[in-house]
């Protein structure tokens, strides 16, 4: 409920979110984040790289609901990577980091190859995650990916193997949310 409640007192100065009214952000943003919860089974100590995160999501509300996940965050936009520069502050949540910039630019900033379990994103166009995510990931690492369709394995390069699919849909009629488990297929 903080995170709620300073999401949408920043977003009255800037904009972090086009959702504004306390249900939609529960649905549409923290149900749909832990959606990833039920589409994979995340292990225990895992680090996780959220691309695109906007306003924390899925990262953040996949972090209060599994402490024990090591988040990295990446987000170019400022007025975004100062908001959760505060709410990880204000909520005091460990082993979080966030990178200010694009993906392309963290790749050539940290050279975090092979450093992470899972990749994420819910805002980003797959295909932009995709290129560069397999060196990313450690071996057997999985790229979780949100839509509103379903994702054909012939939508995926070929380097990319479709593990999954979990499909629900969100409550009081906010649509059909899927998730689909992608592996590199090296």
């Amino acid at each position: 409920m903080v995170y709620l409640k300073h999401l949408q007192l920043w977003n009255q100065s800037f904009n972090l979110t086009g959702i504004t009214l306390d249900d939609e952000i529960i649905i549409k943003h923290f149900v749909d984040s832990l959606g990833a919860l039920r589409a994979d089974d995340i292990k225990i100590g895992a680090k996780l790289l959220d691309v695109g995160t906007g306003a924390g999501f899925p990262g953040i509300p996949l972090k209060i609901a599994r402490m024990d996940l090591d988040i990295t965050l990446v987000e170019p936009v400022r007025k975004k990577f100062s908001f959760l520069h505060y709410i990880i502050g204000l909520l005091r949540l460990e082993n979080v980091d966030i990178f200010g910039g694009t993906l392309e630019r963290f790749l050539n900033e940290r050279l975090p190859y092979a450093s992470f379990d899972y990749l994420t994103t819910r805002a980003l166009k797959h295909d932009l995650i995709l290129h560069d995510g397999a060196r990313l990931l450690r071996s057997g690492g999985k790229a979780i990916l949100y839509s509103s369709q379903p994702i054909n394995q012939p939508d995926f390069p070929s380097n990319w193997l479709l593990m999954s699919t979990y499909t629900f849909h969100l409550q009081k009629g906010y649509g059909r949310r899927v998730i689909s488990i992608v592996t590199p297929s090296v």
